[in-house]
């Protein structure tokens, strides 16, 4: 079987997945072979109990139907004046014991017997009994009635030895058990804790073109519900070998038992066998079909939920119900049919199997034991069936678990693709350059798609501490300008240069570590304003308190009940848009690169909010190179510099003044502003 990975072309077999899961689990190898061993143990001892009941039924409770022979042994069975001891039909003044129906009861047989010899007929005191080969013998016989009970008397105490051997045998099986469960238990969640890491790690190497493709319900969904998946998968495969243990010890006893109905009982593997691979490829392509629909509905209800604000101002909850309802009945016409597979393929299929192999069993044993005791024919069959059963059992857990591990098949399949997927180049290490801030564009070209250019031949350079203006409408360029900036996309048609050298020289933590940014939606987390403020740097409280106070955030100081350890809730939603781009400043401040970006960092603030933020700019913009995306002109009026980006090009540049002067684009936008 093979997955494929479409967006990397990668078929990944059966085989692949499960070297990679294999190569997981041998992190908790020696965890694992003590629960190997300790399955064998209890499944191994789970096989001698029938044999236990079968001897103490056989040898005890039904081997009072034997050859007895007269013994000095006081300690023996004492019966009219006599003592009797269980024989092998060898020694002197013999007797034997079989149960008469007629009489429903046990007799003595005054001359001992054969065990092969059964009774044919009573007449008077007299018992007519023949051999298998025909042969007819007379004697005279006693009806025991009570006194069987001289007999049974030696049984008791081999019984309570045997009970005892039976529950201590039971005690084991039960600790091996509970021992061997916590143990793999304890390797499927280092598994899981290892492939969840991975994801996690693999998510800060990859490039920010990933998440611009790839929905971010659905990497959410890789990284749990499918990484789970491969932990599923390792159980999986966990049960399939514990099943087959348990088949090949349960062939052992089958073979022990009767060696020829244990060969005669691998003509249904090949019918299991193809069945078995038949109905995996049915039920693998609906799991298939599951898992993706699984994914696109959790990556439709985030967009939901993201954009509820969106949906109800716009009255469009009904719309977005119907689609989301038309995905979950979709989703739930495709498990309905893997049920109905799994129903009436699955182990409803076993089962009959299971029947017929127990009805050959019986018709077996009846063929050649048909002159046995019946009691040893029971006791034989009783054994027999159970190991039966003990062997579909693991087929059963086979069969079972078909389902899970072709869905585990698909999850490990996606979280292998996504660790799979495209890293971001050029990462490497954080070195501690301090860069000084002075940056060159040199025949700047890109494209995010072929042919497709979104920037054309950029050129300029800006010098260390200078503040430069980006403007320009929706799509000029300007944001992907500071993109590659940034480094969140590799540069394939001209240069930047840092401080005189190309930028692809140092790597990309080196570049960002020198970069601080300012988005118009700040990022904020769960937690304090002080770990927010002082987010990835070691910080004391009076150092939070000074960078909040010099850009005029003494409201977190001040008007919270506990100060900068206030809690923050999730995506600071007890926070204002410009409370949350105080601290998006103080934490740049902190941070002190000495190159700062702001892309639209004042647009969705309020007037009075904008004059606290403009005056942090100046303190934040100082000393600093700085780029200010914007689309509120006043933001960068009092720029170096200002560049108008058109088209992908540098249309006009200048300072405000310049360009106010020169009547074109730039002053048209500024007047539209301001002076409608």
């Amino acid at each position: 079987m093979t997955k494929k990975n479409k967006d990397l072309n990668i078929d990944y077999t059966t085989n692949e997945i499960l070297k990679r899961v294999f190569t997981y689990a041998l992190k908790s190898k020696w965890t694992l072979i003590f629960s190997v061993l300790l399955l064998i143990i209890f499944t191994s001892l789970q096989m001698i109990q029938p044999l236990i009941t079968k001897k103490v039924i056989d040898d005890e409770l039904s081997g009072v139907q034997t050859i007895w022979e007269e013994t000095t042994d006081t300690t023996k069975a004492f019966y009219n004046d006599k003592y009797y001891v269980k024989s092998d039909g060898v020694g002197d003044n013999l007797i034997t014991i079989k149960y008469s129906e007629e009489n429903e009861g046990y007799i003595l047989i005054e001359n001992g017997y054969d065990n092969n010899y059964q009774i044919k007929t009573i007449e008077g005191n007299n018992v007519v009994l023949v051999s298998e080969d025909g042969d007819e013998q007379t004697s005279t016989f006693i009806f025991l009635g009570d006194d069987i009970t001289i007999f049974y008397d030696l049984s008791s105490k081999p019984i309570l030895r045997w009970i005892l051997i039976y529950a201590i045998i039971s005690i084991i099986v039960i600790t091996t058990r509970y021992i061997q469960n916590i143990s793999f238990t304890f390797a499927s969640m280092k598994l899981t804790l290892d492939i969840r890491k991975s994801t996690f790690d693999k998510l800060n190497r990859l490039p920010v073109s990933y998440f611009s493709k790839e929905p971010s319900g659905k990497t959410v969904t890789k990284m749990i519900y499918d990484s789970e998946g491969v932990r599923g998968l390792y159980n999986v495969i966990f049960s399939i070998f514990s099943a087959i243990i348990s088949l090949v010890i349960v062939y052992v006893g089958l073979f022990a038992l009767d060696y020829k109905l244990a060969l005669l009982t691998f003509a249904s593997f090949p019918i299991v066998l193809l069945w078995l691979t038949v109905y995996r490829k049915i039920v693998n392509k609906f799991n298939k079909k599951i898992r993706e629909t699984n994914s696109r509905i959790n990556g439709k209800l985030a967009e939901f939920v993201n954009s509820v604000g969106v949906i109800q101002i716009f009255n469009k909850e009904e719309k977005m119900s119907n689609e989301y309802d038309f995905m979950l009945k979709g989703n739930y016409g495709t498990k309905m049919k893997q049920l109905r597979v799994n129903t009436f393929f699955g182990n409803q299929m076993l089962l009959f199997i299971e029947r017929i192999i127990i009805m050959f069993v019986l018709f077996y044993f009846g063929l050649k034991y048909f002159s046995l005791p019946s009691l040893l024919i029971a006791t034989t069959i009783s054994v027999y069936i159970d190991y039966i059963q003990r062997l579909v059992y693991p087929i059963s857990e086979i069969f079972g678990n078909l389902n899970s591990l072709e869905d585990s098949l698909v999850s490990a399949s996606r979280v292998f693709d996504f660790l799979d997927s495209k890293e971001d180049i050029g990462l490497d290490s954080i070195s501690g350059v301090k860069l000084s801030g002075n940056i060159e564009f040199k025949n700047v070209y890109f494209q995010y798609e072929h042919d497709n250019y979104v920037l054309h031949d950029i050129n300029f350079k800006v010098k260390s501490g200078q503040f430069v203006g980006l403007v320009g409408h929706t799509g000029s360029g300007k944001t992907t300008l500071m993109n590659l900036l940034e480094r969140y996309y590799d540069l394939d048609e001209g240069n930047i240069f840092v401080d005189g050298v190309d930028y692809n020289t140092y790597s990309k933590y080196d570049i960002r570590e020198n970069i601080g940014i300012i988005l118009q939606d700040a990022s904020i987390f769960e937690g304090t304003i002080k770990s927010n403020v002082a987010f990835g740097i070691e910080a004391t409280d009076e150092e939070v308190i000074e960078v909040l106070r010099s850009i005029g955030a003494d409201k977190f100081i001040y008007d919270y009940p506990e100060g900068i350890h206030s809690k923050i809730n999730y995506s600071g939603e007890n926070l204002s848009t410009g409370e949350k781009q105080l601290i998006s400043f103080a934490r740049i401040l902190l941070k002190n690169p000495s190159i700062l970006i702001l892309d639209e960092a004042t647009a969705n603030i309020d007037t009075e909010t904008e004059v606290l933020i403009q005056k942090s700019l100046k303190m934040l913009a100082k000393d600093r190179t700085t780029f200010v995306v914007a689309h509120r002109l006043s933001t960068i009026k009092d720029a170096d510099v200002i560049y108008l980006f058109e088209d992908g090009r540098i249309f006009e540049q200048g300072t405000h003044e310049e360009l106010y002067k020169k009547k074109g684009k730039y002053r048209a936008m500024y007047d539209a502003q301001y002076h409608k």
